[in-house]
């Protein structure tokens, strides 16, 4: 019987394409706590691979409302209490050690993100989500493709 689940489960997801992450700094990139673009950037990730794994980490509170919205997106949430980009870097540098993701993508705007992505361009594919004016050239240099909020539709 587990067999045959283990059979259906495969037809289901689309062993060819890429097992995406993600991992979204919620104060740098949604100053305004704008949660539809959770969509859009699902959307991106979906065109990238199979979305397996998303999470939005906040210092914020959050309603039983958002934390809903977030949820229906296929994210989950963390809330945390300070030095957001710190848990960022964490789960990021996590995911790349595990073998069932294939891209990490990390939506922030802070630049001190960019060792992290240096360490995971060594084992992953790695993807940025930001504003293009929050992009710099060396950004640009270490991740293989970047999903620019400003023209998702």
């Amino acid at each position: 019987m587990l067999n045959r689940v283990g059979k259906a489960l495969r037809i289901i997801s689309d062993d060819t394409k890429k097992r995406v992450a993600t991992v979204i700094d919620t104060p740098t990139l949604f100053p305004d706590f704008n949660l539809e673009l959770l969509k859009k950037i699902r959307l991106a990730t979906k065109k990238i691979g199979t979305p397996r794994f998303g999470k939005v980490i906040t210092n914020q509170r959050i309603t039983h409302q958002q934390s809903e919205i977030i949820k229906s997106y296929g994210f989950q949430e963390e809330i945390v209490s300070s030095d957001v980009d710190i848990y960022v870097a964490i789960t990021a540098l996590e995911l790349c050690n595990s073998e069932s993701i294939d891209v990490v993508t990390i939506g922030t705007t802070d630049i001190n993100l960019l060792p992290v992505l240096s360490r995971i361009k060594l084992q992953k594919n790695v993807g940025l989500i930001s504003w293009e004016e929050a992009i710099t050239p060396a950004l640009e240099a270490v991740v293989d493709f970047i999903i620019y909020l400003d023209f998702l539709e």
